[in-house]
């Protein structure tokens, strides 16, 4: 499934993001065989769809934001954390890894967001 949601979104948005979400798919689980507790099946998924909200176009921050609200609303709430959280490699809404290019008040969320739990 979560290789045709990239592959419509690669139809609605496609750009060397699709080829950056397979790499970091790859990579994730490779990482997860290595540690007893993870799931590299899950592993995989997880990195696969960390960037789906680039379906809606070229954007900065609001990716996450776009990927957090579209998985939530098809039922996947640990993909939309994945989501929501992979940009900010500190875990700090003022530590984001890109350009901030969402309204106050999604900034606003973002940084009352419990990115610990």
């Amino acid at each position: 499934m979560a290789e045709d949601l990239v592959t419509e979104a690669g139809k609605m948005n496609p750009g060397p993001w699709i080829s950056h979400s397979a790499f970091v798919a790859e990579a994730a689980a490779a990482i997860a065989r290595l540690h007893p507790r993870l799931d590299p099946a899950q592993a995989f998924v997880l990195g696969y769809l960390h960037d789906i909200g680039r379906r809606e176009g070229v954007t900065e921050m609001r990716h996450a934001l776009d990927g957090y609200r579209f998985l939530l609303s098809i039922g996947f709430d640990d993909a939309a954390q994945i989501c929501l959280t992979h940009s900010f490699p500190i875990k700090e809404v003022d530590a984001g890894a890109g350009k901030w290019d969402c309204s106050a008040k999604e900034y606003e969320f973002v940084g009352l967001w419990d990115f610990a739990g």
